[in-house]
């Protein structure tokens, strides 16, 4: 199980049940720890949904009380196709 987190500024940025493009940086132990990556996801706040958990965090850093689960679609490529 892999296990992320998000920043936001309120969960608003979170609906459930749609699918939303996120910066989630994954905490899987290992070289590529904190690394962040562009999804297109599907995110719950029950944290049984989907397989995967995410720690929600506010812009300063604090963490939401609750995990939330998240099912990622696909990556999204950060870098313009015209720029590789």
């Amino acid at each position: 199980m892999a296990r992320y987190d998000v920043f936001i500024n309120s969960l608003a940025d979170l609906p459930e049940g749609k699918e939303v493009q996120l910066a989630i940086r994954d905490l899987s132990p290992g070289i590529h720890k904190y690394c962040y990556q562009d999804v297109l996801a599907m995110v719950s706040p029950d944290p049984e949904k989907y397989d995967e958990k995410m720690q929600v965090r506010y812009g300063r850093g604090q963490a939401h009380p609750q995990l939330f689960s998240i099912k990622i679609q696909e990556n999204v490529e950060r870098i313009p196709e015209r720029w590789r």
